[in-house]
């Protein structure tokens, strides 16, 4: 079948993507905040409390009023965390105050245990210093200081942060419902069923391992043959659950490549299906009635690019996030060139020391291993030839996830 679509630059492409995602914005909904890792905040989020509480102690040590530098003092009482003193403070007399604990009403500074010896009740003094040792209340956090903006993706520290401050439940958008289709005649799942012409389906489980790190709710996977009928079947049945299906496969214009005519088929409007991109040329998006659908090469290296440049943008702005891949200039330590540059290139490389972009072995887009050796990927834009060491290009580090 001959694909008519002109081929886009890719920030055509992406311009296309946030225009039609414009309207579209996920649903919300509340959760504890302990259930809450990853999700993405509705709101703007203040503090109930204030932070610290109370006047607490810094260190261990021993409390006195202001004005009252002495060699000795007599102790009154000991207070430890989550205590609160009954001793009243008064000139010559100190109380025992453990870190973290509240201060006695009166103190002016908190003497630590290492200047210190004691003597039965008896505190004596070796040094003097000019620290208060004091955390005051609210120098941390006042009420409703906000804690965290809309459109935070949820971290460990975000949760912590969040229940420090007296919050127990939040609002955040919906995760996004994935389906993933794995189209191919050549795809098994079992390696004792290796033979010529076949291999292992990586792009499946690779997109499920991506979606689940990266915040979707995986609603349904499939592998389909190569064939007309497999195909538009596996599509109508992800739209019904899913807000975004991904298909990996079968967008080229080979005889046994159907997906775009699937497209059509299922009601979906084709916005593009060849972008000026190295890997992943063939990348393909429809839409239609507030669900997407991607269609990525067949590559694994293709896939695991198209994903971050398109369909993690997608979710993000779906969910109203902060896009989390971004691009850094960077400088090379090596020559690069190349014969063709009517598309923008990105290779995957690592970073040496000084903050230099170097090559790892990489032999195409069918070469996943090389990802295992890379921090990210440099991009050569299109018109471009030939870079020289030193020159600075678009440098994207691969996404660490939480999980």
């Amino acid at each position: 079948m001959e694909n008519s679509q002109p081929m886009i630059p890719l920030d055509e492409a992406l311009r296309i993507l946030d225009e039609t995602l414009r309207d579209i914005k996920l649903p919300g909904e509340t959760l504890p905040v302990r259930e809450a890792l990853g999700r993405v905040l509705i709101a703007d989020q203040t503090s109930r409390v204030d932070l610290p509480p109370f006047d607490k102690s810094a260190m261990d040590g021993y409390a006195v009023i202001a004005d009252d530098e002495r060699d000795e003092y007599r102790l009154l009482d000991t207070i430890v965390a989550g205590e609160m003193g009954t001793g009243q403070l008064s000139p010559g007399t100190t109380i025992k105050v453990m870190t973290g604990a509240p201060v006695p009403q009166g103190t002016a500074r908190i003497i630590i245990i290492e200047d210190t010896e004691s003597d039965g009740d008896v505190v004596k003094v070796r040094r003097h210093s000019g620290s208060t040792n004091i955390c005051l209340q609210g120098e941390d956090l006042r009420v409703g200081d906000t804690i965290l903006s809309a459109g935070t993706s949820l971290t460990a520290l975000d949760i912590g942060n969040l229940i420090a401050c007296g919050l127990t439940d939040v609002e955040v958008m919906r995760q996004p419902r994935i389906a993933i289709i794995s189209t191919g005649n050549e795809l098994v799942e079992n390696p004792a069923l290796l033979e010529p012409g076949k291999i292992m389906n990586v792009n499946g489980p690779l997109l499920v391992a991506l979606a689940t790190q990266t915040g979707f709710a995986i609603v349904s996977q499939q592998t389909v043959p190569d064939d007309r009928g497999s195909t538009v079947g596996a599509i109508e049945t992800a739209l019904r659950d899913a807000d975004l299906v991904v298909i990996s496969g079968g967008v080229s214009v080979g005889d046994r490549d159907f997906v775009i005519e699937a497209i059509s088929e299922v009601g979906l409007k084709l916005h593009f299906s060849r972008v000026a991109v190295k890997p992943g040329k063939p990348m393909t998006y429809a839409s239609g009635d507030g669900k997407l659908l991607f269609g990525l090469p067949g590559n694994p290296v293709s896939v695991y690019l198209t994903f971050h440049l398109f369909v993690l943008r997608a979710m993000v702005l779906l969910s109203e996030a902060a896009f989390q891949t971004r691009e850094l200039r960077m400088p090379l330590a090596f020559a690069f060139q190349r014969r063709k540059a009517v598309r923008k290139e990105y290779l995957p490389c690592r970073l040496g020391d000084g903050g230099v972009i170097e090559t790892v072995e990489y032999h195409g887009s069918a070469h996943l291993a090389a990802l295992t050796a890379a921090d990210g990927f440099f991009a050569v834009p299109i018109g471009v030839t030939e870079l020289s060491a030193g020159d600075e290009v678009d440098y994207m580090p691969l996404v660490r996830w939480r999980q």
